[in-house]
Order: C-alpha cells, then structure tokens, then sequence
C-alpha cells in the first residue's frame, strides 16, 4: 500500500492524455488533493478505450483519487477561476509546450513570487532550446532519443502498447523531481521551477546503449540481446510464454535439471550459430508443458524462468 505521505497538499494538473494526469493520480495515491483543469472539449482521453456502457476506462483510471472541472482560459471568469485555485497549489503540473499557459494567464514566474514555495513542473517534449517548440508524442519522444533503435523497433513490428516515453521519461522522471523539491521545500523553505524533457531522460537512460557504443567489441551488450540460451523468451504448450532469464550459471544449471537436459550446462552462452543445437533442445524441452506449469516446477529450485503474462 502507498504510504500518504503528501497528504495536505495540493497538486493542480493542466497536462491532458497521459504524462500529466497520470503523474497527478500517483501524487493523488500519496495522499495529495489533486485537481485537473480542462479545456472546454475535455481530455482526448474521455474518447478512448470507451466499454460497452460508455465508460471512457482510461479517462476513469487517470482521475481516480481527484476532483476535475472543464475551463477555458481564454474567457476571463474562467481564468480568474484558473488562478484562483492556482494560487492556494503546492505543486502545479504543466504539460503543454514551453510557454502556453503563460500566455493564458497561467504564468509560473508570476504565481511564484505570490508563493516561493510553489513546485510548478513543467513536462515537455524536449528540453533543449533547438527542439523546445516541437510537439510530440511517445513514438517521438522514442525516436530522438534513441531509444527506438535501442529497442529496435522498426516499421516491420507493431509498435509497443506500454508508452515508455510518456511514463518513464515524463511520468517517473517528473514525479521524483516533484518529490525531490518538496523535500528541498521542506528543507529550506523555497519551491522550485521545474522543467522535465520527455527525450532527454530517455536518452539519459539509455546507459546501456550509449556505453556499448563506446565499446563495441565487448561482448556484455549481447546478454541482454537474446541471443544466448540462458536470456530469451521460449514458447511452452498452448502458445503461451516463458521468459528465461538465467544469467548466472548457478540458475543455468538448476534450469537444465528442470527440463532435464543436464548436459546443456557447458553451453550456456550457446548462440544459434554455434553448432550445439541448444536452443533447439531447450526450446523442445519446453513445449512439453505449458508456462504456468513450468513456472510453478521451477519454484523448487528457483532459475530465473517466469511466466510471460
């Protein structure tokens, strides 16, 4: 269970679609009172992944735990309104690009200096100056940053229905600076103005990548590629999946025994192209039983084998 460790504050989310509401949700679980502002037309999410009694259950998802009200900052009322709530926020969450809600009366610097205390955090695309006014989305966000080659994602394969973008660039990356400053908040007194790039974490989380460039003759990259036995994903019975990830040789060894073919423990590291034939082997072995059974077997003599859900 989450601890309620922000109860008693008050967060105001302006982000739509995914980043913003979903960050707000997780301060939201923490115990903060969170309230989202709209645009007249709603979050695009309200149309999305809709049940066959009219539920929008992504749009019910993000706003559990929070009070929502549609605005348009064009209109004064509704601005005065805007501000209003604004200026009694500890945390306010920003997601349009650089500047906009600026513009519209929400201006960071302003509602500072009415409140030092304030964290305003805003989550663009890009951090840097050159792409700062360029719109995204995760698949943008994926791009730049190299984290779709990383992932080798390519036009040939369906794209991946998790947004890693959106939730590890934006969502965690803003939530721990979030934190981060109500700590320093805490500490000293003063909020902070904060600005988290989307591309720019993933790129920063790309260590493996970028280190395997440097050096690309070692060979420690091509754990993690699935090219070796002991670290891959296998088929089981009744199509369903196994993910091996048996790295170090004991859980090697105790894998062999449990699909009894002790004598693949020399060929750990065996490639398809090695002439051992292991995969092969392992990958017979395998379809004999289906994922949850060979899940539950190897539970005896834990080996790093789990079922793909």
């Amino acid at each position: 269970m989450t601890t309620q460790t922000l109860t008693g504050l008050r967060v105001v989310n302006f982000g739509l679609n995914l980043p913003g509401p979903m960050l707000a949700r997780r301060l939201a679980k923490r115990g903060a009172q969170v309230q989202h502002i709209e645009p007249p037309a709603g979050d695009p999410t309200c149309s999305m992944f809709v049940n066959p009694f009219g539920v929008p259950l992504l749009y019910q998802w993000l706003h559990q735990h929070s009070a929502t009200m549609r605005l348009d900052l064009k209109r004064s009322d509704d601005l005065a309104a805007a501000r209003t709530i604004c200026s009694a926020a500890d945390v306010i969450i920003d997601g349009f690009l650089p500047g906009t809600l600026a513009r519209l009366g929400i201006d960071p610097d302003e509602l500072r200096r009415g409140d030092p205390g304030l964290v305003y955090c805003a989550v663009v695309g890009y951090h840097d100056r050159k792409r700062a006014a360029w719109p995204g989305h995760d698949l943008n966000f994926l791009a730049t940053s190299g984290l779709a080659t990383s992932l080798r994602l390519s036009p040939d394969r369906p794209l991946p229905l998790f947004p890693i973008g959106d939730i590890a660039g934006g969502v965690l990356h803003a939530e721990t600076e979030i934190l981060a400053a109500l700590v320093g908040r805490a500490a000293h007194g003063a909020g902070a103005c904060l600005t988290v790039g989307i591309a720019d974490a993933l790129a920063d989380l790309d260590v493996v990548s970028r280190i395997s460039e440097v050096v690309p003759e070692d060979p420690s990259a091509m754990f993690l590629s699935g090219v070796y036995a002991c670290y891959r994903l296998y088929w089981a019975a009744n199509q369903t999946m196994l993910a091996l990830g048996a790295l170090e040789e004991k859980f090697w060894i105790r894998f062999c025994h449990l699909i009894d073919k002790p004598q693949l423990a020399e060929h750990q590291f065996a490639t398809r192209h090695d002439g051992a034939d292991t995969h092969a082997v392992v990958e017979a072995a395998l379809l004999l039983r289906d994922a949850a059974n060979w899940e539950r077997l190897s539970l005896n003599s834990p080996c790093c084998l789990t079922q793909v859900a």
